[in-house]
């Protein structure tokens, strides 16, 4: 186990899914939008102005630096099949441990997940349990998306505030919605 109580594979998911996270607000963010709003006159110290200008193409690099650092140290096995990081050979990966609590002191969160990256994470997801992708629909409601697969028993649920995913039986949606609500809050 690794900080947190969390498994280091459970926290490299996590680490990377936080970056990818962040490199995802950056992407979405409108440069010419902000541009336009620095010609406006806001302002703005010159400095300040530069750093705003320049915040998403830095974002941007540092975000893509850290996902190769998390694709050199990922989690993997010995020739005996001890859990060790692939990338230093250390059963608890210094590196990840620490990309994780420096994202954690500088409090990057998870973006909000909207329907594409709810199906971006569930593609991964089911090509990683099934073997294969499979062709998926999502569904929106009120604290998630369900996912459902074909030939697949039960539905997947994508968290919309963090991006976990979670197994359920195969429910209509506004009951799975009902029953999600009550898993976050505790009374599942």
């Amino acid at each position: 186990m690794n900080q947190r109580g969390m498994t280091p594979a459970a926290l490299h998911r996590q680490t990377t899914d936080r970056v990818q996270s962040a490199m995802a607000i950056a992407m979405r963010a409108d440069n010419a939008r902000i541009a336009d709003v620095l010609l406006a006159g806001n302002g703005l110290a010159p400095q300040d102005a530069a750093f705003v200008r320049e915040a998403r193409g830095l974002t941007l690099a540092f975000a893509a630096a850290l996902l190769t650092v998390l694709r050199v140290h990922r989690p993997g096995h010995d020739p005996y099949g001890v859990p060790l990081c692939l990338g230093c050979g250390r059963p608890q990966c210094r590196t990840v441990a620490a990309v994780a609590e420096l994202l954690t002191a500088y409090r990057v969160r998870f973006a909000p997940v909207d329907r594409a990256e709810a199906w971006r994470r569930a593609d991964r997801w089911f090509a990683e349990q099934c073997g294969s992708p499979r062709p998926l629909t999502v569904e929106e409601f009120g604290t998630g998306f369900a996912v459902r697969a074909v030939a697949f028993e039960g539905v997947l649920v994508v968290d919309r505030d963090t991006g976990a995913l979670s197994r359920w039986p195969n429910l209509p949606t506004p009951d799975l919605a009902e029953q999600h609500q009550r898993y976050q809050r505790g009374h599942l």
